[in-house]
């Protein structure tokens, strides 16, 4: 189980880049209030409700009729306290006093750190309810043997003819024994395990891709801003020069 915990400045924990892209996925959900202030809006728990609600599928995961607006600070604890007992710990972390104290008291940063962990919970939760989804479909097709090729060709109707001694192995017909070996070691070369590994590190090198490109873009918008900045000098620069010397 996660902990998400505090520092003494939450909003030094981010780069710039992190938090347009964090604002930007805030800003593609349909939310019951408009977005201006993020501290406040989300320190009642409410919004945050609504965003896990639009964001994971598995059912009964979160019911907003359970979290109403608040602006007493106990009513703000009441909602966030059942967020944590009854949401966050299925996704697999869950919050401290201390942070939903600087939640609900709207202290800048906090809700960011605590809305950036629960997107890669949200990602991951999603993940692998459609692993799950697949798994179940593709459990009423044709189920493929984890025997070796060999095993399943003595299995199959043409070889339970085959007689087998089973103190020197199987007896495969006119199948040399070398090729025998290479077909059983080529099968199944890549166990599912380490195919699901893998994909994960896809899933978050495509994370990363995604934040470094929205650190080039505001790199580039940067440079523009400073190009459009060194111009206005020169401009100014130009018109304060002297254009000749006055004789008396």
């Amino acid at each position: 189980m996660e902990h998400v915990k505090t520092t003494g400045n939450d909003m030094d924990d981010f780069d710039d880049a992190e938090l347009e892209e964090l604002y930007s996925w805030i800003d593609g959900i349909p939310l019951s209030r408009p977005k201006r202030n993020i501290a406040r809006d989300f320190s009642d728990g409410v919004l945050v409700a609504e965003l896990v609600r639009h964001c994971c599928s598995q059912k009964g995961l979160v019911d907003l009729h359970n979290y109403t607006g608040a602006n007493s600070t106990n009513k703000k604890e009441e909602n966030w306290r059942l967020m944590n007992r009854k949401v966050f710990t299925k996704l697999g972390f869950e919050l401290g006093d201390d942070v939903m104290r600087d939640v609900i008291t709207a202290k800048p940063g906090v809700i960011e750190k605590v809305l950036m962990m629960l997107r890669t919970k949200l990602n991951r939760a999603e993940w692998e309810l459609k692993k799950q989804t697949q798994k179940s479909k593709g459990g009423g097709g044709k189920k493929e043997s984890d025997k070796p090729e060999a095993d399943q060709y003595m299995g199959s109707p043409r070889g339970k003819g085959m007689k087998q001694d089973t103190t020197r192995g199987p007896d495969y017909p006119s199948i040399p024994k070398h090729k025998i070996i290479r077909s059983i070691a080529e099968s199944d070369a890549v166990p599912r395990i380490l195919f699901e590994e893998k994909e994960q590190e896809c899933l978050a090198k495509d994370e990363t891709i995604r934040i470094l490109e929205a650190k080039i873009h505001r790199m580039e918008h940067l440079i523009h801003l400073k190009d459009v900045r060194i111009d206005d000098l020169q401009n100014r620069l130009e018109t304060m020069r002297p254009t000749g010397v006055r004789r008396m």
